[in-house]
């Protein structure tokens, strides 16, 4: 059999010491007069028990102030939404005349030449033309476009 562990709590058996109970013990009938006797250890507060000073009459502004801070907050979240709109745009493509600026840069053939065309193919080209109603799938390219033979770019040449 093994020994038991020489521990405080053996030593204080051993010492004729009785073992602690688990929690805290409460006197009988403890609570059933608490209220009474804690309510008899308060001090005294007589600023409680009388009235207080009358409230100073609001201003102006103290009257209005939850007001204006309402309409605030709506006129802020008005124009965040605006902002919003704009940003992400409606969707709709505005006509070339409303942005002056563009429609110079779009009435110029290098800038077509340079940022358009260069990012599509010639077929993408021949096949918006046709779309547009330009060119119609029954005409001969060879006889429209004479000098693709003689250049050696690419760039040039249509499909046939």
């Amino acid at each position: 059999m093994t020994e038991p562990k020489d521990t405080i709590l053996t030593r204080a058996e051993a010492a004729g010491l009785k073992r602690p109970a688990a929690g805290l013990n409460v006197p009988e009938g403890y609570f059933q007069s608490f209220s009474e006797r804690m309510a008899a250890m308060l001090p005294e507060r007589p600023e409680i028990e009388q009235p207080q000073k009358p409230e100073m009459p609001r201003s102006f502004w103290q009257r209005v102030r939850p007001y204006v801070y309402m309409a605030a907050m709506f006129a802020g979240i008005w124009c965040m939404l605006q902002l919003f709109a704009s940003i992400s745009g409606n969707g709709e493509l505005k006509p070339l005349d409303s942005n002056p600026v563009l429609a110079e840069a779009l009435a110029t053939e290098d800038f077509v030449y340079d940022y358009i065309y260069s990012d599509m193919s010639s077929n993408d080209i021949v096949d918006e033309m046709i779309e547009n109603g330009c060119l119609s799938d029954d005409m001969d390219f060879d006889i429209l476009f004479d000098d693709a033979a003689e250049t050696s770019s690419t760039d040039y040449y249509l499909p046939q």
